[in-house]
């Protein structure tokens, strides 16, 4: 499904909506819906960055593992792309704090948290491996390492749910697409 608004097209794969159906049948609806709010204020730091640094939004993309978000402008300092990146888990952090100070340490508060230091992850499909590319421009043996690291973290942390008896397949489901998505980026960089 694709919408044009203005200059800024949306479009939605199906694994969105699948994803979600998915998530039903696994989790709270109440944590669900401040999950997907979470999710929105994180979005919605990533878009006021765009907007603030004159890059523009000119696509967002809902597919099975989250949101993803594309300027106009392909040519931005590295400030501006670091200011970008990193203004979804700033948003995250700073609302988590607040509430954190408001209400103590709550759910949402915890949610906030998690989607911020989730985010800071070295996975190139989050913002930590956009950090992380901006920084190093894309050099091959930085992105070796990284994918190294990410498939190392998806099965020790795939280890530990098991361990532990987590049974939720959402989560051995993230690993896994985690991992598959580090190996293909990595491939197209023709690292292996």
């Amino acid at each position: 499904m694709e919408l044009v608004f203005g200059r800024c097209r949306i479009r939605m794969d199906f694994g969105f909506p699948a994803m979600i159906a998915v998530l039903f049948l696994y989790a709270d609806a109440v944590f669900l819906r401040q999950t997907f709010a979470v999710c929105m204020i994180h979005e919605l730091g990533h878009g006021a960055a765009m907007l603030l640094t004159g890059a523009g939004i000119r696509e967002i993309h809902l597919y099975a593992a989250g949101v993803q978000m594309r300027t106009h402008s392909q040519l931005l300092s590295k400030s501006k792309e670091m200011l970008i990146v990193l203004s979804g888990p700033c948003m995250n952090f700073a609302v988590a704090l607040l509430l954190g100070m408001q209400h103590g340490w709550c759910e949402i508060s915890l949610l906030h948290l998690g989607m911020g230091l989730f985010n800071l992850l070295p996975y190139s499909v989050l913002d930590g491996g956009s950090a992380i590319a901006c920084l190093s421009a894309g050099k091959p043996r930085i992105l070796r390492m990284q994918t190294v690291l990410c498939i190392f973290l998806s099965a020790a942390f795939a280890f530990f749910s098991l361990y532990l008896g987590i049974r939720n397949p959402c989560i051995y489901l993230m690993c896994l697409y985690l991992s598959v998505t580090q190996l293909r980026v990595d491939k197209q960089g023709g690292l292996w």
